[in-house]
């Protein structure tokens, strides 16, 4: 009798565990494209589940794998919703060509695939370019990477600064919008 109330015990653990790394399994997937400019902040109520130091993967587009780690992952299953602290999200084109993008907060849609990141972002691709600005969003649909605010981007020659930026992952293109300034960095070294 005592070994069957163990079994029946061990049965229980497994069966929890198992819950509990599906749960952790679903957790990390992505941000709505009405989010706008909402806050990414949620309060502890709203949260399913809760994890530190995570690393997820993203493979379902043939085009590009997603690989988000961060200090920190909550998310609402009820939303779809991933929110991560001190995000790094690195994103692995077909290509060959690589971009990390950092920041303080991210949110992740895990429908649409959808991002958000806000503060301190930076954005580095694999050749070299850099790209720094306080709040982005990565649309997947249009492998769009896109902000309202302020930008600078450099490289070893030039650095530009302006408002409002679209890069597009597909067409390897990127626009600044407005008040565009550049700045060569030899000419630099010829004024000192």
């Amino acid at each position: 009798m005592g070994m069957i109330k163990k079994g029946r015990k061990t049965a229980l653990i497994v069966v929890v565990l198992a819950a509990v790394l599906c749960a952790a399994a679903i957790v990390v997937v992505s941000i709505p494209r009405d989010a706008g400019k909402e806050p990414l902040k949620i309060t502890s109520d709203q949260v399913d589940l809760q994890v530190r130091n995570v690393r997820f993967t993203e493979v379902g587009d043939s085009d590009m794998t997603l690989e988000i780690t961060a200090d920190m992952a909550r998310y609402q299953k009820k939303e779809k919703l991933a929110f991560f602290d001190k995000p790094t999200v690195k994103m692995l084109l077909k290509d060959g060509r690589t971009f990390v993008m950092t920041g303080d907060h991210g949110r992740f849609n895990t429908d649409s695939k959808d991002m958000e990141i806000e503060g301190h972002v930076a954005i580095a691709s694999e050749n070299g370019d850099r790209f720094v600005t306080d709040r982005l969003r990565y649309s997947n649909a249009g492998k769009l990477i896109e902000t309202e605010g302020s930008v600078v981007m450099e490289n070893r020659n030039i650095r530009v600064s302006g408002v409002g930026m679209t890069l597009s992952l597909e067409e390897k293109k990127v626009a600044l919008l407005s008040k565009v300034r550049a700045s060569y960095r030899g000419e630099r070294r010829e004024d000192k």
